[in-house]
């Protein structure tokens, strides 16, 4: 069958998340394609755009707040060089009612 092409690992969905996973398997080698429905970098994304956050309290779940400060670092290295500049440390507020736990 020629024309066809054969990939070790197929990674579904091209926002942060998906393409950081199928950018770390490339550089380990492996053949990847990376689908999604809409293409990559679309406006139906989650985790797209330029308004993007990376959040470091997931309240008892410790575990995804040793992965977030584990991202922050590979961020800031990934786009150390980037010109324009890509990354950009801003602020943030969280708010919430009284209620709110």
């Amino acid at each position: 069958m020629s024309g066809q092409k054969a990939y070790d690992v197929a990674v579904v969905g091209a926002g942060v998340f998906g393409a950081w996973t199928a950018w770390h398997l490339a550089k380990r080698g492996k053949k990847v394609v990376l689908v999604d429905a809409y293409g990559p970098a679309n406006a139906r994304a989650s985790s797209g755009g330029e308004s993007r956050i990376i959040r470091m309290g997931y309240g008892a779940d410790e575990l995804y707040t040793q992965w977030s400060q584990n991202s922050l670092m590979q961020w800031k290295k990934f786009f150390a060089g980037a010109q324009p500049p890509l990354f950009h440390v801003t602020g943030v507020i969280w708010l919430g009612g009284s209620d709110a736990s």
